[in-house]
């Protein structure tokens, strides 16, 4: 069975959003399999949740903007079968390079606590 792009697009942006609720809220402990991982975010609690805090709230945007896409994109979408088909794929994704890089300028400026 092949899924129609935009269908990809939302239930990636569903999956960012529901993923990065807990997050936001500062519900998930420091651990190795759940959140933002990156070396800063294991100095200190405190930096855990305020780096997943903030992460949390640009992946949160990013699957709100998948979401978007994903709706007025459906009728400009090609067919899974195209040649097109993989870059209107990952081209959406492509912002998720600027998420990452602007969680992890937000953790460099926090201190090494």
């Amino acid at each position: 069975m092949i899924v129609p792009i935009p269908y990809v697009h939302a239930g990636i942006g569903v999956l960012l959003s529901v993923i990065s609720v807990p997050l936001i809220l500062r519900k998930v402990p420091m651990n190795h399999l759940y959140g933002v991982r990156i070396p800063k975010a294991f100095v200190s609690a405190e930096n855990w949740y305020e780096i997943n805090a903030y992460g949390g709230k640009l992946l949160f945007g990013f699957g709100v903007f998948l979401l978007a896409f994903a709706y007025f994109d459906r009728d400009a979408a090609p067919p899974p079968t195209s040649a097109w088909a993989p870059v209107w794929l990952i081209v959406p994704l492509a912002p998720l390079v600027l998420v990452i890089a602007r969680i992890t300028v937000f953790a460099r400026r926090l201190p090494d606590r």
